[in-house]
């Protein structure tokens, strides 16, 4: 685990230095950042596709000619635009497999010959690609997600787009068996779906968002994470608009945006009946969730801690308690997100009963860490946590394992300090500290009486 972490932390800051250098030589082009970070996100997918026909990789889900190959961009310097419009095309153009359509039909459709329409542009942006793999022993879908990330954070600035720490992918994935299907409703451009994946074994991954772009930059982390075409289903639609997956899923992840406000449809929805929510979106994706999920399936999703009192959604949190589908509530540091003055949660969620109680894990006051000038903290123990997590584990003041008793007793309350931070009032004793009190409050009147009694002094004179 140790070695894990070291080779994060050296992967970080190569691939910091590499933006860095790339971001100097993008001044050069025209168009945007993020524009010109969506163009380097394509040629890496198709530097990807095209090293995978290269290494023959079976059924591929399309096809691409050797004089097509990524490296002959280089090689016919006076013709890249041309060369690349050719290659994309007949990647793009297999209509004789509908699955492979449906993932590759619009895969470079962020690529614009309009503003980059001359070959220098080009040739700039294919040495910004080898800046970023070069000196660095991260893996190209590695590189892929670290310029997703980079480019959202450019786009999302103040907008309340989540991004998944290391930290919350280790959280999601504690105890976690071999998924068949992984779903995220509210998917983005699916870093979180491939960061999972790459952690532990995954089968089928789906995701649906509102904005046709995430879903293009989802598809590309997807396949240049070596997940074949043929396990990708993301869709471009919003969550007011039920899909038929064809599927179960037994594990679903999520972190949702901040204030993103939906109206439900909740008289002919069956995922809302009879609990459509009042006011709280993550709720609404919760039971998109809970619809879907399998019969033995999991549900982990990123939640404000203020969901945990909502009093206008009671009735969804009661029917959760009631029915002991809550398993584990941890509760987050702030900062360990890109946004870091809302306070959030980890929810975990069973489509069985527990019948264990919910376990809390606190880490609001963890200690954390600033590592190579990054936006988000991490925990500076987490190895700990998440062997507590692990067994379950009681620890004073960090975790408890609450009866749903002890929430009844609350009024269906599920905030953290209800029942981990209680602790600390136990432990305090109650008599000593009165006496502690009364002695100091016996010193004051002491100290005042001799204060009193040289200030007369001094006026007698």
């Amino acid at each position: 685990m140790q070695e894990d972490k070291y080779r994060q932390l050296h992967v970080d800051f190569e691939l910091t230095n590499n933006i860095n250098t790339a971001r100097r030589m993008m001044r050069s082009l025209p168009g945007n950042r993020v524009q010109t970070l969506y163009q380097v996100i394509s040629l890496l997918a198709y530097k990807y596709l095209s090293e995978n026909v290269k290494n023959d990789k079976g059924d591929l889900g399309y096809e691409l000619n050797e004089d097509l190959y990524y490296e002959n961009l280089l090689t016919n310097k006076g013709h890249v635009i041309d060369t690349l419009k050719e290659g994309i095309e007949q990647i793009t153009q297999n209509k004789d497999n509908a699955q492979s359509s449906d993932v590759f039909y619009n895969l470079f459709d962020l690529v614009d010959f309009e503003t980059y329409n001359e070959n220098n542009n080009w040739l700039m942006l294919i040495e910004i690609v080898e800046t970023l793999c070069s000196e660095t022993m991260a893996t190209l879908g590695e590189i892929v997600l670290f310029v997703i990330n980079t480019s959202s954070m450019e786009k999302s600035r103040g907008s309340g787009v989540i991004k998944p720490s290391e930290d919350i992918v280790k959280l999601m994935t504690v105890n976690q068996k071999e998924v068949k299907n992984l779903y995220d409703p509210f998917a983005g451009e699916a870093t979180l779906l491939a960061e999972i994946g790459n952690k532990i074994n995954v089968k089928n991954y789906y995701g649906q968002h509102p904005d046709e772009i995430n879903c293009i930059l989802a598809k590309i982390s997807l396949l240049t994470n070596n997940v074949n075409y043929k396990n990708i289903f993301i869709k471009s639609n919003d969550i007011l608009k039920p899909i038929n997956w064809n599927a179960k899923f037994d594990l679903c992840v999520s972190t949702l945006p901040v204030n993103r406000k939906i109206k439900l449809n909740a008289y002919d929805d069956e995922r809302f009946k009879p609990y459509a929510p009042k006011k709280s979106t993550e709720l609404a994706y919760l039971l998109d969730m809970l619809y879907n999920l399998d019969e033995d399936g999991t549900i982990k999703i990123l939640v404000r801690t203020a969901v945990l009192r909502s009093l206008p959604d009671k009735k969804i949190i009661k029917y959760l308690v009631d029915n002991e589908l809550i398993s584990i509530i941890i509760g987050l540091p702030q900062g360990e997100f890109e946004i870091a003055e809302i306070q959030r949660a980890l929810l975990v969620i069973n489509k069985k009963p527990t019948e264990n109680g919910i376990y809390y894990l606190n880490l609001k006051d963890a200690e954390t860490k600033r590592e190579l000038k990054k936006k988000v903290l991490s925990i500076v123990d987490i190895d700990k946590y998440v062997s507590l997590l692990s067994n379950r584990e009681e620890q004073k003041l960090i975790s408890k394992i609450a009866t749903i008793d002890d929430i009844r007793e609350n009024d269906y309350n599920l905030s953290i300090n209800r029942y981990v931070d209680l602790e600390i009032l136990e432990a305090i004793d109650i008599e000593k500290t009165i006496a502690n009190i009364k002695a100091i409050k016996k010193e004051l009147k002491q100290v005042d009486e001799e204060l009193n009694e040289k200030i007369g002094e001094l006026l007698k004179k």
